[in-house]
């Protein structure tokens, strides 16, 4: 314990030195365990205050209005999860890794002068779009890579319709059976919970999500009058810190445990995901070609927004449940790790 304190004060020194920085990852970890009640292992924190330097390195090298920038950014979380500290630790594989990154995002360009034009005017608007155009820029620039088909698509742009899109959105139906017995608490029906799936912005930071945010809780409340609660996941594990829907004052709701982080082909897969290669191709296979984090992942947060509740409704217990996997894989040592050899050192930063 004497050491991640002093560790926590070394970062809190470094934080000096980058302007505008408000909250360490360690205490933002902590406002995490506060809200939804579970303890995160002290090496665990240690190890994102570590990332934290990295994130720093690579938004500076890949340039910081990189519209890829989180994609990059959670590729990196990522890559300690599958090899776990020694990410950290071996500075050969922490110069391979920030290479490897550096080459597939570097060098891309931020947003136009359209683009940055609009999002500075303020006076924006909120259409509905098909899945096609949005997916296309998930795949582009969202975290996991892909979008969703299901749903209504939302797109924000200049109020006047022709400017470029500045934010993209998807809803869709709640279908996290493991996670029922939280609305039960909240009183409520499948049918009156909306999941915000997606949420990106590309406006360069011009637009805030929490400002997107609000402006797609408004066309909830008008377009969609039986829905009573907006709830939305917020993956750690993926650098993802709840700042921005704590911010839009959304409420804990549920702490979903996974026993490990799936990995297929050295990239990550999510659970949905894992699941239809699991329909498709059968367990036995998913066994032979998934890999197990050598982290033990954080908990995903289900957060919550009441539209429609009474504040007696909001006062309930943030529960904990366990997402369900196929198949159940162990959760190696780092030192042990199925990744632990297959790193590519080859490329190294000059």
């Amino acid at each position: 314990m004497e050491a991640v304190i002093a560790g926590r004060a070394a970062v809190n020194a470094w934080q000096l030195d980058i302007p505008f920085y408000s909250k360490s990852p360690g205490q933002k970890l902590a406002e995490i365990e506060r809200a939804f009640g579970f303890k995160i292992d002290p090496s665990t924190v240690e190890d994102h205050e570590g990332l934290a330097r990295l994130r720093w390195e690579l938004q500076s090298r890949i340039g910081k209005t990189n519209p890829c920038s989180t994609r990059a950014l959670a590729k990196l979380f990522f890559s300690y999860v599958k090899y776990g500290r020694r990410l950290l630790h071996d500075r050969e594989l922490t110069v391979a890794t920030m290479a490897e990154l550096v080459a597939e995002f570097g060098g891309i360009s931020g947003i136009d002068a359209a683009n940055n034009a609009c999002a500075q005017s303020q006076q924006w608007s909120l259409e509905t779009l098909d899945a096609a155009t949005v997916n296309e820029m998930m795949g582009r620039y969202h975290f996991l890579g892909y979008g969703r088909d299901d749903g209504w698509h939302l797109g924000l742009r200049s109020r006047d319709g022709t400017g470029p899109l500045l934010a993209v959105a998807t809803f869709s139906a709640w279908d996290t059976a493991h996670a029922d017995s939280s609305l039960r608490q909240l009183g409520l029906d499948r049918s009156e919970v909306l999941v915000l799936a997606r949420l990106l912005s590309v406006s360069g930071g011009r637009i805030t999500l929490s400002q997107f945010i609000a402006q797609l809780v408004r066309w909830v409340r008008k377009e969609l009058p039986h829905v009573k609660i907006i709830t939305t996941y917020c993956n750690p594990n993926a650098g993802h810190y709840g700042t921005v829907y704590r911010g839009a004052n959304f409420l804990p709701l549920c702490a979903e445990e996974h026993p490990f982080i799936p990995f297929q082909d050295g990239e990550y897969i999510s659970p949905r995901k894992l699941t239809a290669l699991c329909d498709a191709e059968g367990a036995e296979h998913c066994k032979q070609v998934i890999r197990p984090s050598a982290a033990k992942p954080i908990p995903l947060l289900l957060y919550y927004y009441p539209v429609r509740l009474g504040k007696k409704a909001r006062q309930i217990q943030v529960m904990t449940c366990k997402h369900p996997y196929p198949f159940d894989l162990p959760i190696p040592a780092a030192e042990k790790s199925n990744f632990a050899g297959s790193a590519d050192l080859s490329s190294t930063m000059k």
